[in-house]
C-alpha cells in the first residue's frame, strides 16, 4: 500500500487517494479509542493480530511521510479533526498527533495491557507459556514491544531495590528480556531475532547507556535451569562481541551487582576478571606520589579497582578463594616481588591484606 503511495506522490500528491489514507487514519484511531474501553471485550485473537498490523501501517506512514511537507500537513489536518469527534463521544480520549503514529504498537499495547475488560486470551498472548513456547512461538513486532513497554504496567515502585544497585524498573525491563529471550531460543534458527531484540535495546537507550546496562544485569540474572542458561551464554556472547561493551558494562555495574553476577555465573565471573585485568594494566606506578594512576585510557582507579576485589572477597566460599588464588598467580606472574610500586597485583594484595 505504501509503494503505491509513495509512486502517486512522486509526481504531486494524488488526493482522491489520499482521502482513502485519511479514512484508513481514522479507522486506526477509533481502534485505539476502543482498544481503552469495554469493546474490547469482543476482540479475539484474530482482531488482535489485525489491530498490531493496522498499527504497524501507521507507524509506515509516519517513517514515510515526516518529512513529506504535503502528506504530512495532510494527515495532520486529518487527525485534528478525529481527535476532536472521538473527544465529542469520549472525553477521556487522549488526542493522538502525528509524533504518536511512529509508536502506535507500543500505544496500543498499553491501552491493551492497561484496560480491564481486555480478555484473558489477548493478554495471554504477549506472554506465551514457557513449556508451549518452543512449539507456538513465533518472533514477531508485538511480542518485542512487550519487552520495551509493559515494564510501565508491572513497576510499583522506582526507588527500591532488591539487589545491589539495581532498581525496580530495570529488574522487570530485564525480566521481560529474559523472558523473551528464552522463548526466543528455544527454537533453532531464531538467533539472529534475538540479535535482533538486544541490538534495538541499543538503540533505545539513545544516550543513556547506564540505564540500558542495569536492563542487560537484569536479564543475566536468572535461575539455575538450562533455558536460563543458554540466555546467559547468548547475551554475554553478544556483548562481548560489541568492542568496548563488557568493560562498560563492568564499569556502569556496582562492585556489589558484580559480584552476585560472578556467584551465579562462572562465565561472567571469567568475563568480569578479564575485565579487572584490562582495568589493572591501565594503571601506571607515580614514584614522586607513591600511588597507582591511571593512564589517559584508564577507566578505574586503584581505590575502585581495590573496592570491586573487596567485594568479591568478602562474598564468602567459594568466591573468596577463587579470587585469593587468582590473585596471587597475578602476582607471581609479574615476578612475585613483595616490594611496593613494582606490580600492581602485589600492591592490591597488600592492601586487601591478602595472605600468600
Amino acid at each position: 500500500m505504501l509503494t503505491c503511495l509513495c509512486a502517486v506522490t512522486v509526481h504531486g500528491v494524488a488526493w482522491s487517494f489520499m482521502e482513502a489514507v485519511l479514512r484508513q487514519l481514522k479507522n486506526i484511531l477509533e481502534l485505539l479509542a476502543v482498544s481503552q474501553t469495554d469493546g474490547v471485550r469482543e476482540w479475539d485473537q484474530h482482531t488482535l493480530q489485525r489491530a498490531f498490523q493496522w498499527a504497524e501501517y501507521c507507524e509506515q506512514l509516519h517513517s514515510r511521510f515526516q518529512c513529506n511537507p504535503t502528506v504530512r500537513s495532510a494527515l495532520e489536518a486529518g487527525l485534528k479533526d478525529t481527535n476532536q469527534r472521538l473527544q465529542d463521544a469520549l472525553p477521556a480520549h487522549s488526542p493522538v498527533m502525528f509524533s504518536d503514529l511512529a509508536q502506535c504498537q507500543h500505544k496500543l499495547l498499553l491501552h491493551l495491557l492497561s484496560n480491564p475488560y481486555s480478555p484473558n486470551s489477548v493478554v495471554q498472548m504477549f506472554f506465551p507459556n514457557p513449556k508451549t513456547a518452543a512449539q507456538e512461538f513465533q518472533f514477531d513486532q508485538s511480542s518485542f514491544i512487550t519487552c520495551k513497554s509493559a515494564f510501565t504496567l508491572l513497576c510499583c515502585s522506582f526507588d527500591r531495590t532488591s539487589h545491589p544497585g539495581l532498581q525496580v524498573e530495570a529488574e522487570v525491563r530485564g525480566k521481560l528480556l529474559r523472558e523473551l529471550l528464552n522463548s526466543l531460543l528455544t527454537r533453532s534458527g531464531n538467533e539472529e531475532y534475538a540479535r535482533t531484540v538486544l541490538d534495538s535495546i541499543i538503540r533505545d537507550s539513545a544516550g543513556k547507556p547506564g540505564s540500558l546496562y542495569d536492563v542487560i544485569a537484569a536479564a543475566l540474572l536468572s535461575s539455575d535451569d538450562d533455558t536460563s542458561a543458554v540466555t546467559q551464554h547468548f547475551i554475554l556472547s553478544w556483548i562481548q562481541d560489541r568492542d568496548g561493551c563488557l568493560s562498560e558494562l563492568c564499569r556502569s555495574l556496582s562492585p556489589g551487582l558484580c559480584t552476585v553476577l560472578s556467584r551465579q555465573s562462572p562465565e561472567f565471573k571469567r568475563a568480569y576478571w578479564g575485565v579487572v585485568k584490562q582495568w589493572a594494566s591501565c594503571l601506571q606506578y607515580d614514584v614522586l606520589e607513591s600511588v597507582w594512576v591511571p593512564t589517559s585510557e584508564g577507566p578505574v582507579t586503584f581505590n575502585a579497582l581495590a573496592d570491586r576485589l573487596k567485594d568479591l572477597l568478602n562474598s564468602g566460599a567459594p568466591l573468596k578463594e577463587d579470587t585469593e588464588t587468582e590473585l596471587n598467580a597475578l602476582k607471581l606472574e609479574d615476578g612475585d616481588f613483595n616490594v611496593k610500586g613494582i606490580s600492581v597485583w602485589t600492591d592490591l594484595i597488600i592492601q586487601l591484606k591478602i595472605g600468600s
